[in-house]
């Protein structure tokens, strides 16, 4: 589990155990759980939707994803088809019990899959798609269009330690056009 939510977790006294909603972190910007075992792809996801201005939670494991969901609250989930301990589509069946209302995404490099596999999936991108697909498909299920719009342009990310923030930069552009074969 990310050493984050851990770290927040125990700060939460016996009566305080509840999920904690977000309320206090930044209400304009949306959270996005981004579920990935590649540490390169998580990464570069990470950056990628920050970018573009959303709240992001990443988690490597299907069951990291999981707990930081029992704490957390997000509007978004975009999952990894094929994780080490369980397919982005059974984690999917299992954030809809936490996280109903949830728009969810399935990643993954296969152009079909069977329907029984995308029953609590609102979408399935392919690998290889343009980014663009992948925020305008976030901003459609989502409904909030200022979240992903707000940074389109002009706007850079560096990269931070692990476990630090990024930071974003306006100086050079990162162009919607970028292609998720590229990180992915």
């Amino acid at each position: 589990m990310d050493t984050t939510t851990n770290r927040a977790a125990s700060n939460l006294s016996n009566n305080q155990l509840h999920r904690h909603d977000g309320s206090n972190v930044n209400d304009t910007l949306p959270t996005v759980l981004c579920v990935e075992d590649d540490a390169d792809q998580r990464m570069l996801l990470r950056a990628v939707l920050e970018h573009f201005g959303f709240h992001v939670m990443v988690a490597k494991s299907g069951l990291d994803a999981l707990a930081i969901a029992q704490w957390f609250h997000f509007e978004a989930a975009l999952l990894d088809y094929e994780l080490p301990d369980m397919t982005g589509a059974q984690l999917a069946h299992e954030l809809r019990a936490v996280e109903p209302n949830a728009a969810i995404i399935l990643l993954s490099g296969y152009p079909h899959l069977r329907a029984g596999e995308l029953i609590y999936v609102d979408a399935h991108i392919v690998k290889g798609s343009p980014i663009s697909e992948l925020l305008d498909t976030i901003h459609s299920l989502t409904g909030s269009p200022q979240w992903a719009q707000s940074l389109r342009y002009g706007a850079s990310v560096s990269q931070a330690p692990p476990g630090e923030a990024s930071v974003v930069k306006r100086d050079v552009p990162l162009p919607r056009e970028i292609n998720l074969t590229s990180f992915l």
